[in-house]
């Protein structure tokens, strides 16, 4: 008996590999005084994807209520999934990144005097809100159209948190051209290399994950007509 592949699943072997020809990368070019600052990469591709995972969200939702198709409705809630996973590795990340490389937060993983921290966790408990308010409601059309007019007003929450380093006071640094400036260690042909290298591989993972979960509700609503037919069968 033959195995073959899924063609969804040669994506998620490039990208896994592609990560991890990333980290060789990373280990052996982009030199920094200090290992943590391997996180940076990691750190910042999370937040990329969550982002952008966001923004796929808002443009199925848009799309839903302008032609009342069930697929983007399903792709709004799956970018949320994925999004929120992201989301959560960015602040993990992030927590773990300063407190190792900053002075200010004296083995404090949390300020809530810092702005993108803050606003990046009422980003990310805006989200989960959303799917928890979609698992309430039975009604399939009703669901969707509830929850895509939530997903839209939540979204500029994403925007928030992104200018939030730039508005208000926050020791997140930026990546900045200037030399002998805060944020100039990150900017070097090199790194800015790895990075996008970094953020093309978890772009596919993201891919990857969007159709598994679009596979699902597929399998989901085959089973539910399944179910439905045989209790119409059973009066």
């Amino acid at each position: 008996m033959t195995y073959r592949l899924k063609k969804n699943s040669y994506l998620l072997i490039v990208s896994l590999l592609l990560l991890i020809i990333n980290l060789f990368l990373i280990i052996g070019l982009a030199s920094f005084e200090r290992i943590v600052y391997i996180i940076f990469f990691y750190h910042v591709s999370a937040a990329w994807l969550s982002y952008f995972s966001f923004g796929v969200s808002l443009i199925g939702h848009l799309l839903y209520l302008k032609q009342n198709k069930m697929n983007w409705s399903n792709l709004g809630k799956n970018s949320i999934i994925v999004g929120v996973f992201f989301v959560a590795f960015t602040l993990i990340t992030g927590s773990l990144w300063f407190n190792a490389t900053s002075g200010s937060y004296n083995n404090i993983y949390w300020q809530w005097s810092d702005a993108r921290q803050t606003t990046t966790l009422i980003l990310f408990f805006s989200y989960v809100s959303y799917l928890i308010f979609r698992s309430f409601i039975e009604d399939r059309e009703k669901k969707a159209k509830l929850s895509a007019i939530l997903g839209i007003v939540f979204f500029p929450t994403v925007p928030l948190s992104y200018l939030s380093a730039i508005l208000f006071t926050s020791l997140h640094p930026l990546i900045n051209p200037n030399p002998g400036e805060p944020g100039n260690i990150y900017w070097d042909s090199i790194k800015l290399f790895i990075l996008i290298f970094n953020l093309f591989a978890i772009t596919l993972l993201f891919v990857y994950l969007i159709r598994e979960l679009k596979e699902l509700d597929i399998a989901k609503e085959k089973l539910q007509e399944k179910l439905y037919i045989k209790m119409e069968e059973g009066r």
